[in-house]
């Protein structure tokens, strides 16, 4: 008897799979979370340590009226139990980009529809590593995780506590992060063809559509209300140039989406064919949510917003379209995996990715952190941040001061500003002087008068430009920008304009 078709041969793959699927996310931990970070994490460790002390200044990225900071939320736990913000953020960021994948093949393997829970894997694996790579960082990745528990609505569309649950759900996830539009409007589709004669569907839909007024007043209102915690707006049109440009790069948009090789879009292409092919022949209903999820995609195209980015993990233009191999991987529940040769050959083209992935994963993790491919956002070592922080807070200790004002050009300024209260207890209240995100900040320091503080500058030559100057005086504590401001009687926002004329 062939080993295959044995009853232990598919609860033993479903597991090796699962074992592989964590042990990529530990290796990425280790050999990327923990030694590099981007210029956008000290914003989130500010929004761990604030949301652990029960403060909640904004309802979405600080300084930002989009994306928002739940990522943060769920680090919370582990931030009370002790574990570092820069190690915190990144474990809950992996959490919730495997969180869809794992619920929806448990229950399938659960359901004893063993070969359909190791396809959704499978399909998890076999995604290049640029998308383990961009799904590592906690941004924009949330929106997805709300859309975990799709498999149940799926499997069972005329069970109308799981429509509730995930009607609601997908309206939290689009004022979250609309990225997760990809699958929930397919979704929301084959819902409404199962459901569209049953009055209970029309009642219970409205109920939790009704729910967008609320989010509205959570996320969005208050930044109308509140115009000036907005330092970068979202930026957002519509146009056919868009989708023109768009269809003509399709590489970039699903560059980081892709199947085995990335920047290529090819093998995203082809899935879209096979599963459009076999769902017109053995599912009409779920052939119809696949064309409304082609369609999300196309209009998707005609937005500016889609075009922001580089053909980089850290600053994609996949980050739109990170719910791609997740809609992909809910579609195939619809197949009978049959042949036997067919899920062979996907067991064993899944195993040897995987072993591939594996021998080349530090060379990958080298290729995706090269200087010359940064862009939109920058990386830098943890320990460089780490060392800076205790360097400058020995500083401010030595000269006893409590106030620690920063140039927005200096290259550790947002580092320095937002994590090093994080980092470590004793660090100095600091502010940046061009784009501090924190409104809270500003305006509390608006016209305060700090009598003796220090002053990080890019102008060498600070002192020098201020000569003349009687209403302060000025220590030169380096020949790199560092100075010591003493009997100063500016309010702050006077002399964080006079530093700006002098940058």
């Amino acid at each position: 008897m062939q080993f295959y078709k044995k009853p232990i041969f598919l609860p033993l793959t479903f597991y090796l799979f699962v074992v592989i699927l964590l042990a990529t996310r530990i290796l990425l931990i280790l050999n990327l979370n923990t030694d590099y970070i981007d210029s956008d994490m000290p914003f989130m460790w500010a929004g761990v340590k604030d949301y652990s002390e029960g403060l909640f200044y904004e309802p979405r990225f600080y300084g930002q009226d989009y994306n928002t900071f739940m990522e943060c939320l769920f680090a919370v736990p582990l931030y009370w139990l002790g574990v570092p913000v820069y190690y915190a953020l990144p474990i809950i960021a992996h959490i919730v980009a495997v969180f869809p994948f794992l619920f929806t093949a448990f229950y399938l393997f659960y359901k004893n529809r063993k070969k359909n829970a190791i396809l959704v894997i499978a399909i998890f694996l076999c995604l290049a590593p640029g998308y383990d790579v961009m799904t590592s960082q906690p941004r924009g990745i949330s929106g997805i995780f709300l859309c975990g528990f799709y498999i149940l609505s799926f499997l069972n569309p005329t069970h109308m506590r799981f429509l509730a649950l995930n009607t609601l759900l997908t309206v939290l996830a689009y004022f979250v992060t609309p990225n997760a539009v990809v699958v929930s409007v397919p979704l929301m589709t084959f819902l409404f063809f199962h459901n569209y004669k049953n009055k209970k569907y029309y009642i219970i839909t409205v109920c939790c559509l009704l729910s967008s007024i609320l989010f509205y007043l959570v996320f969005d209102k208050f930044y109308k209300d509140h115009p000036d915690y907005i330092i970068y707006g979202l930026n957002n049109s519509w146009a056919p140039g868009n989708f023109l440009y768009a269809i003509r790069h399709l590489d970039k948009s699903f560059g980081h989406v892709s199947f085995f090789i990335e920047e290529i879009c090819a093998t995203v292409l082809v899935a879209f064919t096979a599963i459009g092919f076999a769902l017109f022949k053995k599912n009409k209903i779920a052939f119809l949510s696949f064309l409304s999820f082609l369609g999300v995609i196309l209009l998707s195209f005609f937005a500016s917003k889609v075009q922001e980015g580089v053909v980089w993990p850290f600053y994609s233009f996949s980050r739109m379209y990170i719910a791609i191999p997740f809609a992909i991987a809910l579609f195939t529940v619809f197949f009978q995996v049959k042949s036997n040769f067919f899920f062979t050959s996907i067991i064993v083209i899944t195993i040897a990715y995987s072993v591939f992935k594996f021998y080349n994963f530090k060379s990958s993790i080298r290729y995706h952190t090269e200087e010359r491919r940064w862009n939109g956002v920058h990386l830098i070592p943890l320990q460089t941040v780490l060392n800076g922080c205790i360097a400058f807070k020995d500083i401010c200790h030595k000269n006893d001061v409590n106030f620690f004002l920063i140039s927005s050009t200096f290259w550790l300024s947002t580092y320095l500003n937002y994590g090093g209260e994080v980092i470590y207890e004793d660090f100095p209240k600091s502010q940046e002087t061009m784009a501090e995100r924190r409104y809270w900040v500003r305006q509390a320091n608006a016209n305060k008068i700090f009598k003796r503080f220090i002053f990080l500058s890019v102008n060498y030559d600070f002192d020098k430009s201020c000569e003349g100057n009687s209403a302060f005086r000025i220590k030169r504590l380096d020949d790199y920008g560092l100075m010591l401001i003493e009997d100063n009687t500016l309010s702050n926002k006077e002399f964080v304009s006079l530093t700006l004329n002098r940058e």
